[in-house]
């Protein structure tokens, strides 16, 4: 088999099925299959896809939401395809087949990791969308004392100067909602994503051990899809995707960082949730804090 696509979905009724149909649309002649990880949706997705969708996807349901990481790790151990589709619920491929980006990976071998033009849901290209640098800290340092908006990916030291979007290169990082990945690549990791991560960084982590491991990363216009992005938070309270966030984020610097870094980072995140609290309400910071504990 040529492609397995993985997607993790939590309370994805109102996009899934576009995600779907685009998948069937956009593969043209490889040889796929599409598996879907529900993380204890209870909103009606599993639901939607057994009555319209179980022909053309294979369904795993959890039944508690064990995260983003644990979801497609899942689906890893019974993927067939020679190349893996990380594909977010929220996106919905618009141009171009996965066909042509699969005969590029064959074509082109040093390559571990591709994705597509991501655009927004108004047809345009995003700055939060676009592959980024790997990021410094100290944004991360604003952010969390909270002088800089909650995500920090468009911050200039992140970004690519006058990035072309027609144009295919090789990038350091690429946003988890589209990545395309060799299976080989991550038998060689022993996981899609590192499972200390329950959501966030993930992505980055993964752009990471792509480079460990001697690969390129590439941006390919061929394919365009809209990315509608972040749309799992929206049922999040601020608090928990504080809390989240801040896991993640020590995880990641943990890994591939200085234990210096790490020491002000398991300061300054508890003094930036303290600082939150009158603004989130008392009670839901520390219920949300009570299950982070």
């Amino acid at each position: 088999m040529d492609l397995t696509i993985i997607t993790v979905t939590y309370q994805s009724i109102a996009y899934i099925d576009l995600c779907i149909s685009s998948v069937i649309t956009n593969t043209l002649k490889c040889s796929y299959e599409h598996i879907i990880v529900d993380n204890g949706s209870t909103d009606g997705t599993c639901e939607l896809i057994e009555k319209g969708y179980l022909h053309f996807v294979k369904l795993i349901k959890n039944f508690e939401n064990r995260g983003f990481a644990a979801a497609n790790n899942r689906a890893l151990k019974e993927a067939k395809g020679r190349f893996l589709l990380f594909l977010n619920p929220d996106t919905q491929l618009q141009e171009g087949y996965l066909d042509q980006l699969i005969d590029r990976m064959d074509s082109r071998p040093e390559i571990g990791l591709m994705s597509c033009k991501l655009i927004s849901f108004h047809g345009v290209p995003d700055p939060a969308l676009r592959p980024h640098r790997f990021p410094h800290l100290f944004p991360y340092l604003l952010v969390f004392l909270g002088l800089r908006p909650f995500f920090c990916t468009n911050h200039p030291k992140f970004r690519y100067d006058a990035f072309r979007d027609d144009l295919e290169q090789e990038v350091a990082v690429v946003r988890g909602s589209f990545m395309l990945t060799r299976k080989e690549m991550m038998d060689k990791l022993g996981f899609a994503f590192d499972p200390n991560y329950f959501i966030l960084f993930e992505d980055v982590d993964l752009c990471r051990e792509v480079k460990r491991l001697g690969y390129k990363i590439v941006y390919s216009p061929e394919v365009v899809c809209i990315d509608f992005w972040c749309r799992s938070f929206l049922h999040q309270s601020k608090p928990w995707k504080y809390l989240k966030m801040a896991k993640s984020f020590k995880t990641y610097v943990r890994k591939w960082h200085s234990s210096f870094h790490l020491l002000w980072i398991t300061f300054v995140i508890p003094f930036g949730f303290i600082v939150r609290m009158p603004k989130w309400r008392i009670q839901t910071s520390l219920r949300e804090l009570k299950k982070w504990i």
